[in-house]
Order: structure tokens, then sequence, then C-alpha cells
């Protein structure tokens, strides 16, 4: 199987921090909204979408992650509860790329513009990522964005 692409943001300290907290908030409230969802039994999609973004509204989070947040607590609701910095998948139309070394995407704080590490061996003009779901992704103290419909190799 092929290995998913991978694409390493290069985010100024205050990114970073902002990134990482971003995850964080998100993964607050996605557990917050789980926890509710199974307390009140709750198995409707739209009854678990409005919870969804009742919990991102309190954790004062912008409608961007409304969708890929209701997507996780469902399927979470059969697993685990969401880690700290837990990979947070966003849709095609979230990302932004108006450059190939640079990638706008969606935070606590709204949109910010991130540099990119770009491979010169790569070749392509065009964005590696572009029209896809991209997995936000911290591992290592560093930020990276995946190619989430790819299969794992």
């Amino acid at each position: 199987m092929p290995t998913p692409i991978t694409v390493r943001l290069l985010p100024d300290p205050d990114q970073h921090d902002l990134l990482a907290a971003t995850l964080e908030r998100v993964n607050k409230a996605c557990n917050a909204a789980r926890t509710r969802a199974l307390e009140r039994k709750v198995t409707g999609k739209a009854e678990l979408r409005a919870l969804v973004r009742e919990e991102l509204e309190r954790f004062k989070l912008p409608a961007t992650f409304n969708a890929p947040s209701a997507d996780r607590v469902a399927a979470s609701l059969r697993g685990q509860r969401f880690g700290t910095y837990q990979t947070l998948v966003l849709p095609p139309a979230a990302l932004k790329w108006p450059a190939t070394d640079r990638v706008s995407l969606p935070t606590s704080a709204g949109k910010r513009t991130v540099r990119v590490y770009v491979d010169p061996a790569r070749g392509s003009l065009r964005p590696p990522l572009e029209g896809k779901p991209t997995a936000l992704v911290y591992r290592n103290g560093g930020f990276e964005l995946v190619d989430a419909g790819s299969p794992r190799g």
C-alpha cells in the first residue's frame, strides 16, 4: 500500500501554540459532546450535530469545526475518548493553499496561514493535499498535514 502524503507544517512559535491550543480545545469539546450524547442516549444525527455545535460554541470554536467534530464524535460513541492532541480530520474545503509553500487552515482563533515544508524532489507546483480530506497531526513536537483519504501503508 502506498504511504499517505504528508506535509510538515513550519509554524512560527505563536502559530505552534495556537495549533496546539486548537487541537486541545476541539478534543475537549468533542469529549464533552461525547459524554452528553452517551448520557442522553443520543442516536439521531441531527440531535448529535446540535449537541456537538453547542459544545463547540461553549469552547468558543469556529463553525468550521462543526462537521468534522460531529463525524468524529459519532464514530467515537463506540470507542474511546479523545486525547489532548488527537488528530483532527478536516474536509477539503477547510484548507486553502495560496501557494505551494503555505496553507491557510482553521484554528480556534480563525483562519491562519502557515508555512509548509516543500520537498524539492517532489517537482510539482500543485499543493500536494489540495482537494483532499486532511488530518492535522501533532507528532514529536511538530505538526503535519496527512492525506486522510488514502490507505495507510
